[in-house]
C-alpha cells in the first residue's frame, strides 16, 4: 500500500510539472508538436513500466522525473539566460528537452536501446521545436538532455525480470528462471 501511494503521488507531481510547462498559450503548429512530444515521451517510459508489471520501475521513473524538474526549474530560478525571443530570461536549461528526454533515457537504461528509439526520436523532435520556435538556444537543449542523463545514471536500474533471478558470489554466478507451464 505505502509503495502504491507513492506512485501515486510522485505521478501527480511529474504530470502537474509537465502540463504545467505546456500550458502556455501556442500559436505555431511546431510548438504544439514540440509540446505533445514532451508529454508522451514520459507517457511512452510509464507506459512501459506498467507493460512490465514494473512497479520499481514505475517509482524510479518517477524519481526520476521529479528530480531531472526540480533541478531544472532549480537552475532556471538563478535567470542565467535570455531566451532567444526575448520573452523572459529563463532559457537555460530547456525543460521541455529534460522531459522528453528523461522518457527516452529510462527506456533505454531500464528495458534497452531497442524500446527507447521511439522516445529518442520524440526527444529530438522536442529539442528541435524549442530551437526552431526560438524558445530555446541549441546549448539549453543539450543541457537539459544532459541534466536527465545524469539522474537516469544516478537512479535508474536495468529491469530484471521477478521470473529471472541471478547469483553471484566470490565462487561464481548462476541465473535461474521461474516458467509456468
Amino acid at each position: 500500500m505505502q509503495k502504491t501511494l507513492k506512485i501515486i503521488i510522485l505521478s501527480v507531481c511529474i504530470l502537474f510539472g509537465i502540463f504545467n510547462q505546456a500550458k502556455a498559450e501556442k500559436n505555431d503548429d511546431i510548438e504544439r508538436l514540440g509540446d505533445l512530444m514532451m508529454v508522451m515521451s514520459p507517457a511512452y517510459a510509464w507506459g512501459m513500466t506498467v507493460n512490465e508489471k514494473d512497479f520499481d520501475g514505475t517509482v524510479q521513473f518517477a524519481e526520476l522525473m521529479l528530480s531531472t524538474q526540480l533541478a531544472v526549474e532549480g537552475i532556471k530560478a538563478f535567470n542565467l539566460e535570455e531566451r532567444p525571443n526575448h520573452n523572459n530570461k529563463r532559457s537555460f536549461p530547456s525543460g521541455h528537452s529534460a522531459a522528453a528526454f528523461s522518457g527516452a533515457m529510462f527506456v533505454h537504461k531500464r528495458y534497452g536501446w531497442k524500446p527507447a528509439l521511439v522516445p529518442y526520436a520524440m526527444g529530438l523532435i522536442t529539442a528541435w521545436s524549442r530551437v526552431e520556435t526560438k524558445a530555446h538556444y541549441i546549448h539549453d537543449t543539450i543541457a537539459g538532455a544532459a541534466i536527465s542523463a545524469l539522474f537516469t545514471w544516478v537512479l535508474v536500474d536495468k529491469y530484471v525480470p521477478e521470473n529471472v533471478c541471478i547469483n553471484a558470489d566470490t565462487t561464481g554466478a548462476s541465473i535461474t528462471i521461474k516458467t509456468k507451464f
